[in-house]
């Protein structure tokens, strides 16, 4: 039975797969119509799984889903009592930070200075693991860094209005040690990692201000974490090792206690993480450019939070929501944001794109609350790492000249080129890998879940090192 084409359009870009036996919930799928073609039975077979979990009550696809482990990334599964592993993943909290510069787009015209630019931050950020720390990097020792476990950005003196949350609570007689996740902690804190983790410059297309951007997440202490979890679900479960991605635990139970209280630490490692490298970027700014920015906002997109839900009828009731690669977005109004700066306009939501055709800024909308107040939290990808690597090798010299001899013009100035860390632009990180951003962002636009308040494209790029 393909489960694609039992799903029912019942908006512009919106489909409903009604639930089957083992389904606890209807799900939703927010697409359009071509995104809906192109996608596959996998991704559909991964949105039942999510809907089929313990205490399930909403189940939810972005338009930049594509195929997870466990449940698809770009999904929003939200119970009652049961925390899903899956629904945070490896890397618990990854997300983004937007800092503003204070420069316009003819101040960075230069392509010397923004090469400088590049080179002042690998001064001060670990693009790897963090254990070769660059001259300038910071170092924590273990008070600090058990500070940062518990208390997040808080511990850093950040403005609570500057992030998603400054810290998420941690139940300290149920954080256990975990041997391998300890060993990272030290190592790891203020390094970038690998994959698609990256820092960025950006401009803004119509008003012509540089910010710059920061995507990373809890590195290695969250991956460990998650691993230690994932195989203790699954015994407890009754789950083969090869299927602990299908695990899930209860609130009330030790081991979900325990679970809760170190993927809480592991989101305030990143929170922090995120900060610790904004710091240097900003310092790199001040020193190539003279300019001292401010941080924008931050936010996660991986990530368990127990949240307000706002129902159809206009009644409230706490669930706990998982955004497995996917964007909290409280509207104005939302009852979690009251005393906040943002209770009249709703919270920022920060999209990362490819790194050629950039990023965005959004605000929600009311019709956020039929997804569980969330948005995408990217284009998504269309290729795997291993497929990328072998298919485009052919015209890696044609995607570095796509890169080098790009020309867009911001608020009225034209820059030329995107500047890399890396020699060669990483196939498997380059814009033929994704989704297009602005499709992505259209279906958001119809369905009344959000609105652009920013289109932001890349001129200069640091990439993460595995």
């Amino acid at each position: 039975m393909s489960l694609k084409y039992a799903a029912t359009k019942v908006g512009e870009g919106h489909y409903v797969l009604p639930k089957t036996k083992e389904m606890r919930v209807d799900a939703h799928a927010f697409l359009s119509e071509s995104l809906y073609e192109a996608s596959d039975e996998t991704l559909w077979d991964q949105l039942r799984n999510g809907a089929s979990y313990e205490g399930v009550t909403g189940a939810y696809i972005m338009p930049d889903a594509h195929m997870g482990y466990g449940v698809p990334i770009g999904s929003v599964i939200v119970t009652e009592d049961t925390l899903i592993q899956a629904g945070s993943g490896y890397d618990i909290s990854c997300g983004v930070l937007y800092m503003s510069t204070g420069l316009m787009a003819a101040d960075i015209q230069d392509l010397t200075r923004r090469r400088l630019w590049i080179e002042e931050i690998e001064q001060r950020v670990a693009l790897g693991v963090g254990s070769n720390r660059p001259t300038l990097m910071p170092s924590f020792d273990q008070k600090k860094a058990d500070d940062l476990l518990r208390y997040g950005g808080q511990t850093l003196g950040v403005p609570a209005d500057f992030c998603e949350r400054l810290f998420i609570p941690v139940n300290e007689d149920r954080l256990v040690p975990i041997e391998k996740a300890q060993r990272k902690i030290l190592a790891q804190l203020g390094s970038l990692g690998g994959g698609n983790h990256f820092i960025e410059m950006q401009v803004d297309e119509a008003s012509g201000e540089v910010f710059a951007m920061v995507h990373c997440g809890s590195r290695g202490y969250g991956w460990q974490t998650a691993e230690h979890f994932f195989y203790a679900g699954a015994e407890v479960r009754g789950l083969a090792k090869n299927c602990r991605g299908d695990s899930w635990l209860r609130v009330d139970e030790p081991l979900g206690q325990q679970y809760w209280a170190c993927h809480n630490a592991a989101a305030n490692f990143a929170i922090a993480n995120r900060h610790i490298i904004a710091a240097g970027v900003q310092q790199a700014t001040d020193k190539v450019y003279g300019a001292s920015g401010q941080v924008f906002y931050e936010i996660s997109h991986n990530l368990i939070q127990e949240e307000t839900l706002v129902l159809p009828d206009g009644s409230t009731k706490k669930g706990l929501v998982h955004r497995k690669g996917a964007t909290r977005a409280m509207p104005k109004g939302h009852p979690d944001l009251v005393g906040s700066k943002w209770a009249e306009t709703g919270h920022p939501c920060l999209i990362p794109g490819s790194m050629y055709d950039g990023a965005a800024i959004l605000f929600p909308l009311e019709g956020a609350h039929k997804t569980a107040c969330s948005v995408n939290h990217g284009s998504g990808r269309t290729k795997g790492r291993k497929a990328a690597k072998r298919e485009l090798a052919e015209r890696q010299d044609e995607i570095n000249a796509e890169m080098r001899d790009v020309k867009r013009t911001f608020g009225g100035v034209e820059v030329e080129g995107i500047l890399c860390n890396t020699r060669q632009v990483p196939l498997d990180e380059c814009a033929h890998v994704y989704k297009d951003l602005d499709a992505v962002l259209d279906v958001l636009k119809v369905e009344g879940v959000a609105e652009v308040h920013r289109r932001l494209y890349p001129v200069a790029n640091l990439k993460g090192m595995d």
